[in-house]
């Protein structure tokens, strides 16, 4: 009986104990974390480094460490620390694959770090930061085919990743394809409205729109059409926008405040792709163009022209936000409750 006593003694002595190493090695990692968030990244690696010390394998410290060494653009330590996450097979590999991308693309190895996705993808296809990152770095060499399928793939997984808008309408206009730019960019703006980023993406929004037309004087609007693009599934839209624009010289519109006229114009450009859809398939119509028609459809343009045009910074269109929070609430409400269908 006193055998029995002393080893159920012996065993408390050992998970108290191990609690409390638990407890120091956490203790440590927060403290490095709290450090990092000031800017002292070398002060946080030695936090980082005393965890490791009580337990050498820890993921947590490892991966935090490797942030920490991209910070200090020191990318073959990091890369150990990321080897060593992914080597233990437990927690934050997704994200040790992640970092270790990251200081490859950093060390001029984009080959190397699209592989290094592409292997996480193998384990987690479903994270839509994977399929970001690497965007990112196809991106980055100009391969913009595989950058536009790995975020077509992450706003499937996620359709609120409103980075991943951002760059597939970048990627799109650096391309010449201006209504499936649009799209994206429309879409980050309801995700996004305010910021330095978002009026970046609506003044590249408000040129896409206008592309094409010119107005040489009071009387006389030219419209440039390439006809190269005649065959394109979009082509009739894009003509139509170009029409839309130059419409906006007619004495009628001239009168009216620039805010009426882009909410009219996005509703004419909902309204035609939602009407020569069809039979029209694939990501842009599936993803995008039904979301958007079912938006007009439900009369939500209005409220979502003001919103997205936050950035803009105009006292109009406070006003009239504030002055229609029931049509905002109903926006939310709708947009909450959409499902995409791709």
């Amino acid at each position: 009986m006193k055998l029995k006593i002393n080893t159920i003694l012996l065993f408390t002595l050992l998970g108290c104990k191990l609690m409390a190493q638990n407890a120091d090695l956490q203790n440590f990692i927060d403290l490095g974390i709290q450090l990092y968030d000031k800017g002292d990244y070398t002060g946080a690696i030695e936090e980082y480094k005393k965890a490791l010390k009580i337990d050498q394998k820890s993921a947590m410290a490892h991966y935090e460490i490797a942030s920490t060494y991209v910070a200090l653009k020191d990318y073959k330590l990091a890369i150990e620390h990321c080897e060593a996450v992914i080597a233990a097979n437990d927690k934050y590999i997704d994200h040790a694959y992640m970092v270790k991308g990251t200081a490859l693309d950093m060390m001029g190895k984009s080959t190397e770090a699209i592989q290094t996705y592409e292997r996480a993808l193998e384990d987690f296809p479903n994270n839509h930061l994977i399929q970001y990152n690497l965007a990112v770095t196809a991106y980055n060499i100009n391969d913009f085919a595989k950058a536009e399928r790995a975020l077509q793939q992450a706003l499937k997984i996620k359709p609120s990743h409103a980075s991943s808008h951002l760059l597939l309408g970048y990627i799109l206009s650096d391309q010449g394809f201006r209504v499936k730019s649009l799209l994206a960019l429309y879409n980050f703006l309801l995700l996004e409205p305010e910021g330095n980023r978002a009026k970046d993406a609506f003044n590249l929004l408000e040129t896409e729109l206008k592309q094409g037309v010119n107005k040489l004087d009071e009387q006389v609007t030219t419209i440039t059409v390439d006809e190269e693009k005649s065959e394109d599934e979009f082509y009739s839209a894009e003509l139509m926008l170009s029409l839309l624009e130059a419409s906006k010289n007619l004495e009628d519109n001239k009168k009216k405040p620039q805010s009426v006229l882009f909410f009219e114009t996005t509703r004419s450009f909902f309204t035609v792709l939602g009407e020569i859809k069809k039979e029209n398939k694939g990501f842009w119509w599936d993803y995008y163009v039904d979301f958007f028609y079912n938006l007009t459809k439900e009369q939500h343009v209005e409220a979502f022209s003001y919103y997205i045009s936050l950035s803009k910074e105009d006292d109009a269109i406070y006003n009239w936000l504030n002055d229609h929070k029931v049509q905002m609430e109903a926006l939310s409400v709708w947009y909450s409750s959409y499902v995409r269908n791709y």
